[in-house]
């Protein structure tokens, strides 16, 4: 397979190279390549330590506040890229962050560590594609699946529950067996996760090309561990599952999907209009008081 990579991330990587160490484009721009989609960012991998890094790119500017989980910014022609460190990753803390970060010389182990396998891509001209966890397959086959052990990547993080459904709504893809039975096993981890960053996720999906997949969070439980309380029997699923299809109808306006979303909620049923505050997804998740 065959990237053809913007020149200004070429020469990063060659520079690395030309310095005796190895780099790589990781994760969401690789999966954007093979799906056909112009890539919004390339985040790029090498086992160049953080101190290495600056010391190759001393001529340009560089910025260090990723340092410490190995990160390196670089600005090439005003364009910044960032550059991280291959790394190992300790006990997580709180669902949310490892208690220590490891640098290590092999991709397979960075990749290893990463969230679902159509992330868990690495590509260079060099070397080609890296793909040790079936990647290009599951892209194939349209489906969301975690690396390895799902119960394990959601409670070492448990955005990752709300981001296997946002990338869902993303590229149409389902959610693999496993990986949604997991995610209904481990709901509850989503209480101990910041509600911005919640928020910012549940934006992604209801502003995605399927936004109706915001269903998942009520039967799966997520929004009611957030104490956005929607007791629906099946057949009121249903009904509610197809009338969030009118979202993908609107305009792709964050503030004209939310009022349409909880007006679904409020008459959520036949003929009766109810509304309670622990219902409400405004009140309950982060916004602006502009929004």
């Amino acid at each position: 397979m065959k990237i053809n990579l913007p020149k200004k991330v070429e020469f990063i990587i060659n520079k690395i190279y030309e310095n005796g160490y190895e780099a790589f484009i990781v994760g969401g721009c690789v999966r954007d390549y093979i799906l056909n989609l112009e890539p919004s960012d390339y985040d790029i991998a090498t086992n160049a330590t953080p101190k290495k890094i600056l010391e190759i790119f001393k001529e340009y500017k560089t910025i260090e506040t990723g340092i410490k989980h190995g990160t390196v910014s670089v600005i090439v022609n005003k364009e910044l890229y960032e550059i991280t460190t291959y790394r190992l990753e300790s006990e997580y803390e709180g669902n949310r962050r490892p208690k220590s970060v490891e640098f290590t010389s092999n991709i397979y182990h960075d990749l290893k560590r990463r969230d679902f396998t159509i992330n868990a891509m690495a590509y260079n001209d060099k070397v080609g594609l890296i793909d040790k966890f079936d990647g290009v397959n599951d892209i194939k086959r349209k489906i969301i699946k975690t690396v390895g052990n799902p119960n394990e990547r959601f409670n070492e993080d448990g955005l990752r529950i709300v981001r296997a459904i946002r990338f869902s709504a993303k590229l149409g893809f389902e959610i693999e067996e496993n990986t949604l039975n997991s995610i209904y096993k481990n709901a509850s981890i989503i209480k101990n996760i910041s509600i911005e960053r919640i928020t910012d996720e549940f934006n992604k999906i209801i502003l995605s090309k399927n936004p109706k997949m915001i269903i998942i969070l009520y039967k799966t439980k997520i929004l009611k561990y957030l104490g956005i309380k929607l007791d629906l029997d099946k057949d009121e699923k249903y009904i509610f599952e197809n009338k969030l299809d009118i979202l993908s109808k609107c305009s792709n306006s964050l503030e004209e999907r939310l009022v349409m979303l909880e007006y679904l909620i409020i008459n959520r049923k036949e003929n009766e209009v109810s509304y309670e505050e622990d219902k409400s997804i405004i009140n309950l998740l982060r916004y602006s008081k502009k929004l």
